[in-house]
């Protein structure tokens, strides 16, 4: 009985390995992503049409609740309509009782926007008023947009109703099955709620089977719908290979773990007509069990090497290193590609590598990395700080080496691992004079990006306690004195290293700095000062998120400016909505027309989710472009092509922002939502990490040209 299985085990897993090999061969597939129409949002008035309407955005903006509740009651229902849109922004828990009276305003964009912001903020009566309300609306858009209220807020009482109502024609049916998935996603699991998920996967509709998928896919644990699993598995199995509700399911069958599911998951890996499927098999297959199945490496090294699209190939290598070795003839395989594979491929090296690292492959490590680093600016940057914790004489000499890289940004991650490298290995005393001698000359240098970096590595006791601290002291003060568009950044940290080194000249620097004419400056010097002598000196506090909207400037934009981008791979023109998020599109037309992004990376590209960008300090995600603005959550959802703005939390947006790969539901009114791509998303998905924004423009407003929005592909995402 055992050899039965064991053979029956080993025919499953070749069936699955041929499937994959013929899919991944020289010829590449075909994506095909299913049209969908980009998203419109609700016709609001613009704000500067009206002092009242602005007087409402102020008040959103000031966080200042009164006016918007005040706006509610207004005789004009545009008034209202934004007053409500701003108390969704505002995730205003104080004002459900009145956004709850406006589910039933005269006005639909009222109802709309009331029920918007009832689902930005927790809900007393876990969702009843919405669900009254939407048994007696008849208007189809607000409808929807209850529909999303009750998918994010709902408590079990009306998940239960849900289950049992009755939508009007096929896109009141996706949303609400995309609210019941959502509901289980949250753990709220009515009962009927998985049958009713399960039977939408057998949907005609598109857009219907995807919101079904969503709850296999986003769910953090299988245990809602794991006993439905084989019906999941038969679902998925009657897909065509190129529907987006792929994605989610494959990523739901990955959580189950099971060995049987491998010949399945190898075939989406190679027959996957779009790349986000083929992302998302690979993903499913990158946990230990599906490793261990005779064939998975070798089917995953395949897509690293031959499958056509980059995102793919990155996906498969992160599968590959979840394992906890490399089996021959595997590891012969990773070993040659990274000696041998083409430099262009080293996204998907990356992972490799580190693994590598794990197999005491530091030789193999460091051919690849100087290999990477001569053909590649963002490249060295990832090779570099990759060998910043490999100990051993031979990394720290290609640490050196990077000094004299022709990229800035290669220069001063060399300058960042150098400075912190004798936290990881024990140094001589002449080579910590050498990275100390290095460290001073990049606090001295003329790019910013290398100043940051070496005054960072610097504040640490362990150099002026080699007795330069007056050397450190005089090229800091130096440092101080100088302009340019990343001076908030340099002297933020520059004062830092003072501070640290605590000496009176520093102090003596600093204080003839607190009346520097830019806020973001005094900010910095405050905080210094403040730790060398225990005070904040008067006028120094940091400027809080910024408020401020120049109505007229955005008036001379018009509705629907554009911003377009050229990149590595093409250009991408994004439609702004400055009715819906004025200060972020004021302040993102500002950064391309004072071409501070010109020159910066996509640094984040995550295969079927983002591809982040936006950083014109450090551009590696951690540096803060000086300010930062308040967030302005929209009505517009995270689909594919979808701009949205990066934070750490609401009120930290700055410079970065993203572009979507797929729809996630879960980013809707979480990250401000301020265009969608127009032109270019084939562009779009072509973006991988390293590709730069070479120019940034501003387009003029196309109104009274016939322009019309161009069709978008829409395919769901990955998590």
């Amino acid at each position: 009985m055992v050899r039965t299985k064991g053979r029956a085990i080993r025919c499953l897993l070749a069936f699955g390995i041929v499937l994959a090999a013929s899919g991944c061969g020289d010829e590449a597939q075909v994506d095909e992503v299913p049209p969908a129409r980009a998203p419109e949002p609700p016709p609001l008035v613009a704000p500067w049409e009206s002092p009242e309407l602005m007087t409402v955005v102020d008040a959103q903006l000031l966080r200042d609740p009164g006016p918007l509740r005040a706006g509610l009651d207004s005789d004009r229902p545009e008034v209202r309509a934004r007053a409500a849109l701003a108390l969704g922004s505002v995730q205003d828990g104080d004002a459900v009782a009145d956004l709850q009276r406006r589910l039933h305003d005269p006005d639909p964009l009222v109802r709309s926007m009331a029920a918007f912001a009832l689902g930005q903020v927790s809900l007393p009566d876990g969702g009843r008023g919405l669900m009254a309300a939407l048994e007696s609306e008849t208007d189809p858009a607000v409808r929807l947009r209850i529909l999303e209220a009750l998918g994010k807020r709902a408590a079990r009482g009306q998940a239960d109703a849900l289950v049992t109502w009755e939508a009007s024609d096929e896109e009141e049916e996706a949303a609400r099955i995309l609210a019941l998935s959502r509901m289980g996603v949250a753990g709220v699991y009515a009962p009927g709620l998985v049958d009713e998920v399960l039977a939408a996967l057998e949907h005609p509709s598109g857009p219907v089977r995807k919101a079904g998928a969503y709850l296999m896919g986003r769910s953090t644990t299988p245990e809602g719908w794991a006993g439905e699993r084989d019906r999941v598995r038969q679902a998925l199995d009657a897909l065509d290979r190129s529907d987006p509700a792929a994605i989610q399911l494959l990523l739901g069958i990955g959580q189950l773990r099971d060995w049987a599911d491998v010949p399945r998951l190898l075939g989406w890996l190679g027959h996957g007509r779009d790349w986000r499927i083929r992302v998302a098999a690979a993903r499913a297959l990158g946990n230990p069990t599906h490793l261990e199945a005779e064939g998975v490496r070798s089917a995953l090294f395949h897509a690293v090497s031959r499958d056509p699209s980059s995102h793919v190939a990155v996906a498969a290598a992160q599968a590959l290193a979840e394992g906890i070795s490399l089996p021959d003839p595997v590891r012969s395989q990773v070993e040659e590609e990274l000696r041998r594979g083409p430099v262009e491929r080293w996204r998907a090296h990356l992972p490799l590598v580190s693994f590598w690292l794990g197999e005491a492959g530091v030789p193999v490590v460091l051919e690849w990395a100087r290999r990477v680093t001569d053909g590649d600016e963002h490249a060295g940057v990832r090779a570099v700080g990759l060998l910043g914790s490999v100990p051993g004489p031979e990394a720290t000499a290609f640490l050196f080496e990077a000094l004299d890289h022709p990229g800035e940004r290669v220069r001063a991650r060399a300058l960042s691992e150098l400075g912190e490298r004798w936290q990881i290995v024990a140094l001589e005393e002449g080579t910590m004079r050498r990275i100390l001698q290095a460290l001073l000359a990049g606090l001295e240098s003329g790019s910013s990006v290398e100043a940051i970096q070496a005054a960072d590595a610097l504040s640490s006791s362990v150099y002026s306690g080699m007795g330069a601290g007056e050397a450190i002291l005089e090229a800091s003060v130096a440092r101080l004195g100088d302009e340019g568009p990343d001076r908030p950044a340099v002297v933020t940290a520059v004062t830092e290293l003072l501070a640290a080194l605590g000496l009176s000249r520093g102090l003596e620097a600093l204080q003839a700095m607190e009346e520097d004419e830019d806020p973001r400056v005094r900010a910095a010097v405050g905080f210094a000062v403040e730790r060398l002598t225990g005070e904040r000196p008067a006028g120094t506090n940091p400027p809080g998120p910024d408020s401020t909207v120049d109505w007229a400037a955005l008036e001379a934009l018009g509705d629907s400016p554009r911003l377009r981008l050229r990149t590595d791979t093409g250009e991408v023109v994004i439609r702004l909505l400055p009715s819906q998020a004025p200060l972020t599109v004021q302040t993102l037309v500002g950064l391309a027309e004072s071409g501070r992004f010109a020159g910066v990376p996509f640094h984040r590209v995550i295969p079927g989710f983002v591809a982040q960008g936006g950083d014109p300090v450090r551009g590696d995600g951690s540096g803060f472009p000086g300010f930062s603005i308040r967030s302005e959550f929209t009505t517009v959802p995270f689909q594919r092509g979808v701009v949205g703005m990066a934070s750490s939390g609401k009120d930290t947006e700055g410079s970065q922002f993203f572009l979507t790969h797929g729809r996630h539901p879960h980013l809707d009114g979480t990250y401000t939502a301020l265009g969608w791509v127009e032109e270019g998303l084939e562009v779009m998905d072509g973006i991988v990490e390293g590709h730069f924004i070479r120019e940034a423009s501003v387009l003029p407003d196309l109104r009274g040209e016939g322009h019309e929005p161009t069709e978008a592909e829409d395919g769901a995402g990955a998590k």
